[in-house]
């Protein structure tokens, strides 16, 4: 097999691990809107449902850090290093790193539960009590987040992308029996029953990941022959890469903090809209930007710790030209459709015409950070690769600092509404990759943003000339703009709603087709070839 014909093996095994991940990836987030779905239709945008949300974000705040992020980024190009010198030393530092981050998250939530529940937060109102509740019955099941994460790295080193995308299914499946089996309550208590099915849900979750760890986890065990509480060389070397990720992340979790209680002051229904909106925005992140990532940063980390550069500027070469043909279509479908795709999953029950045009607006602020999302998390991972974790932490910290100025001027300045903290969101993304990539250029012959860019500035025509066929398909079949008044008068029926985003999704659909073959009819098949791949190999 000659060099070309190893490369084209190459790109056909990502391909396939990209719709291996894509496929689980796809039925979780289905699964994830339905559940959204359900919530919206059960208990509407009642504020015991934003005092939920509140809550979950704050019992996640460690998350990102021991169980995404961070962690998980600086955690596969160490592991694929080990895994070069030796499979069972990597299998030992994951079965040490299992049992620290055991230890660790158990000590962790023993304390905040004892402050809890102690009657310290007794004085606090009532609606910050009850984010106070929900968020010490939500709290434990980190401890499954986290191991569910860990898992996840491992899997996607040994090239298994569908049961560590598809495990989240579980989860949502547990949640949505628990909205439907608490609809008769009164909203308050129905959301404590529901925070105490989330954590069985996670639960159930990592144990699915542990089928395939599990062999791992014990082949480490066996072959341990250091002692198991004291911290191994390996892990204080992780430890020290992550403190710099552990910042930049932990920055990013407070910021988080801070977009909560600014949506709270700018509308006490506010989180509700966000979540729903994010949760929107966050299918094609997960379906396209993150299947492109991370199917890829396994082989990428090992390219480069192997010492095969020119390897590895290709591979990310290919990754950041598939990333752009996926996600910029992604990003004014978005637009097109936005409307047409909250008004059907949420215009119904108690979720008023109101508040599917707030979702809205904050699904199309959110929309504006898609394509720097993903590149930030793709370029991070070669900073990561190269030892580097100053410079993702330094970027990070910049855009988190913006990202509080934006909040403060759109909230008490602009008096912007909700939509504040998602435009702040879009804003201070975007900045964060101009950062990432201005020192990303300094790399020699790292440049791939500069090759093929006529491609690109086709699609965002092509993206543009598609959303402004939706325009015109909204005034012939509402009579109106979006809306009229004031009020939405997108249809209310379930028919109505289908039929009315079904011709929202062809008219887009046929018309940037068409525009690609009109103007550029190679990188139309460039792209139904990585869509709908024809080769042998690739299956």
């Amino acid at each position: 097999m000659n060099e070309i014909e190893k490369k084209q093996e190459n790109y056909h095994r990502i391909g396939k691990y990209t719709r291996h991940f894509f496929s689980g990836t796809l039925l979780s987030r289905v699964s994830g809107m339905l559940r959204d779905v359900s919530m919206a239709a059960v208990f509407g945008d009642h504020p015991s449902v934003a005092a939920f949300m509140i809550a979950f974000r704050f019992s996640h705040f460690l998350r990102r850090i021991l169980g995404e992020g961070a962690l998980q980024s600086i955690f596969i190009p160490h592991y694929q290093e080990m895994r070069l010198k030796s499979e069972k030393e990597a299998q030992g530092f994951f079965f040490q790193l299992t049992m620290l981050l055991l230890i660790l998250l158990t000590t962790i939530i023993l304390l905040v539960e004892v402050t809890t529940t102690s009657g310290i937060f007794g004085l606090l109102s009532f609606q910050n009590n009850e984010v106070t509740q929900l968020f010490t019955w939500m709290f434990p099941s980190l401890l499954f987040i986290c191991l569910y994460g860990l898992n996840t790295s491992v899997l996607q080193c040994q090239n298994s992308f569908f049961l560590s995308s598809v495990a989240p299914l579980a989860c949502n499946l547990v949640w949505i029996g628990a909205v439907f089996a608490n609809a008769s309550l009164d909203v308050e208590k129905a959301m404590v029953y529901l925070a105490l099915f989330t954590g069985v849900g996670f639960a159930i979750q990592w144990l699915m990941t542990m089928t395939q760890t599990w062999k791992i986890f014990l082949k480490g065990m066996r072959e341990l022959k250091k002692p198991l509480f004291k911290i191994p060389v390996e892990i204080q070397t992780i430890g020290k890469a992550t403190l710099f990720g552990l910042i930049g992340v932990t920055a990013v979790q407070i910021n988080s903090f801070l977009d909560m209680i600014f949506a709270r002051y700018a509308d006490l229904k506010g989180p509700i809209y966000l979540w729903y909106a994010i949760r929107l925005e966050q299918l094609p992140l997960a379906l396209v930007g993150f299947a492109c990532v991370y199917s890829i940063i396994p082989s990428l980390s090992k390219s480069i710790k192997a010492g095969a550069t020119k390897e590895a500027q290709e591979l990310f070469s290919f990754g950041f030209r598939r990333i752009f043909l996926f996600v910029i279509p992604c990003t004014f479908a978005l637009f097109a459709l936005g409307f047409g795709s909250v008004n059907l999953l949420f215009g119904r029950g108690h979720f008023s015409e109101f508040a599917v045009i707030e979702t809205t607006l904050c699904l199309w602020a959110y929309g504006l950070s898609l394509l720097p999302s993903t590149l930030t998390i793709y370029q991070s991972s070669l900073f990561y690769a190269y030892g580097d974790y100053k410079t993702p932490t330094f970027a990070s910290l910049i855009s988190v600092g913006l990202n509080i100025v934006f909040n403060a001027l759109f909230v008490f300045v602009f008096h912007l509404g909700a939509i504040s903290i998602a435009l702040s969101t879009s804003l201070s993304s975007l900045i964060n990759y101009w950062i990432l990539r201005h020192f990303f250029e300094k790399r020699e012959n790292w440049n791939p943003q500069r090759s093929k860019m006529n491609s690109f500035w086709t699609m965002g025509c092509a993206g543009g000339v598609a959303l402004a066929s939706c325009l015109l398909f909204d005034k012939l079949f509402l009579g109106a703009f979006f809306f009229e008044g004031g009020a939405a008068i997108a249809p209310r029926s379930l028919l109505g709603q289908m039929l009315y985003l079904s011709g929202q999704f062809i008219t887009f659909s046929s018309t940037f087709s068409l525009c690609l073959l009109l103007i550029y009819k190679e990188l139309f098949f460039e792209i139904k070839g990585l869509l709908l791949p024809t080769s042998g190999k690739s299956k």
